[in-house]
């Protein structure tokens, strides 16, 4: 008998979140000290001047009115027809890209980037990322026996590092055939930032320069957050992933969690774009097979309110209302955050959109510690900080670049 019941393939330290444990802590703070003493900017959800969650009165007033029997019943395999023909319009805009195109319901965003990772990528093969990313793609790429590399995000001027990127996809194609391409944009975790126009042109050739030479390059568009990033122009650039090369396949992966403030309820997508119509039925296939084994089916109630609010006019205003409101709030949040950060002199990478603005510094996680003492908490990463405008408001996002400023030079002084 072997000396551990874990399989080989299984076996993990216990996993310690640090955003739930730094939310954790900062809660206790605040029972102890009151809201207003306390800046909390830990989880990357909506939440309202008075610290209380967002969650859209045209979604869940659509949840509370539904048939129980259709919130109980199972839901197809693969998703609802409806719910995904609906789903891919809404993703896309007027912005679909000319290709062959599939969707499967997947448990939120996550399930999409898993399906991503699995489907396209043998064991030992890369995914490769910029070094500001969300932590569970490694978590996934450790689950699956996928390698994991990144690469500097932003040059020297904050434009997307081309040449970073280009030595790391040779790098990972050099011994292998396979790659998958991570791009969190617009509005990416945990930065705002957003992959211009011009430079997809530039991403795009590198990447069909490669695969002229037969390799087979997976991307995976991850816009989480793609509905907080503008007001429906910033999804022009799903248009340059038409008429592809054949051996690049792009996976897009849509979550509901934030565009819906559907965090709880697990609903997604992945949406399968190839020049290739074979593909992308064998692409369909292999995640349904992916869908059955692991969570069965997806949650019934999460696709019924996205067709409910799309096929109602006066629901999808309430909800195109509620938005947009939410979008301008974060808006307000961020330009105040931004313009106290230019008054002390704090470097912030560029913020295009999203819940997030990003700090690099050193030592970020002793800066962390010492802005616990000034009663802010805030969720440090291997390159700096990661502030939550979408947790925030408006002013104490005008007081914490001061407070951050002061951590970040006594600890590196």
């Amino acid at each position: 008998m072997g000396k551990d019941i874990i399989a080989d393939h299984a076996r993990w330290p216990r996993l310690e979140d640090e955003i739930f444990k730094v939310n954790k802590e900062c809660k206790e703070a605040i029972k102890e000290k009151g809201r207003d003493k306390v800046i909390d900017s830990t989880l990357g959800t909506l939440i309202d001047d008075d610290g209380n969650l967002i969650a859209f009165d045209s979604v869940y007033d659509t949840l509370k009115n539904m048939d129980k029997k259709s919130i109980a019943s199972y839901a197809a395999i693969e998703g609802n027809e409806a719910y995904l023909d609906l789903l891919v319009d809404k993703c896309f805009g007027p912005y679909k890209p000319d290709a062959y195109i599939k969707a499967i319901a997947t448990a939120g965003g996550t399930g999409a980037i898993r399906h991503s990772f699995w489907t396209f990528l043998n064991p030992g093969d890369y995914v490769i990322c910029p070094n500001w990313y969300w932590p569970a793609y490694q978590t996934m790429c450790e689950e699956f026996d996928r390698e994991f590399k990144t690469y500097e995000f932003l040059d020297k001027d904050f434009n997307f590092n081309l040449e970073e990127f280009k030595k790391t996809l040779d790098f990972a194609l050099e011994n292998r055939d396979r790659v998958l391409c991570v791009f969190n944009s617009p509005a990416n975790n945990p930065t705002g930032f957003s992959i211009d126009d011009a430079m997809w042109d530039e991403i795009l050739d590198v990447i069909k320069k490669r695969a002229a030479a037969g390799k087979f390059i997976s991307i995976l568009l991850d816009v989480a957050y793609i509905e907080f990033a503008g007001d429906g122009s910033q999804k022009k650039f799903f248009e340059k992933f038409s008429s592809l090369p054949e051996n690049i396949i792009t996976t897009v992966a849509y979550s509901m969690s934030k565009s819906y403030t559907a965090y709880g309820i697990r609903t997604g997508a992945c949406i399968i774009i190839s020049s290739n119509g074979d593909f992308a039925n064998r692409a369909f296939d292999s995640m349904k097979h992916s869908n059955r084994s692991i969570w069965s089916n997806i949650t019934h109630a999460g696709m019924n309110i996205l067709v409910d609010i799309e096929n109602d006019e006066e629901k999808k205003k309430s909800y195109e209302d509620e938005l947009k409101a939410n979008r301008q709030l974060l808006e307000k949040r961020a330009k105040a955050f931004v313009e106290s950060a230019k008054e002390v002199d704090l470097i912030h990478l560029p913020y295009f959109g999203g819940f997030f603005i990003s700090i690099p510094c050193d030592n970020p996680k002793e800066v962390a510690e010492k802005l616990k003492e000034k009663d802010m908490y805030i969720v440090s990463n291997k390159n700096g900080l990661r502030f939550a405008v979408c947790a925030v408001s408006e002013d104490k996002c005008k007081i914490a670049p001061k407070l951050i400023k002061e951590a970040i030079d006594e600890v590196n002084k």
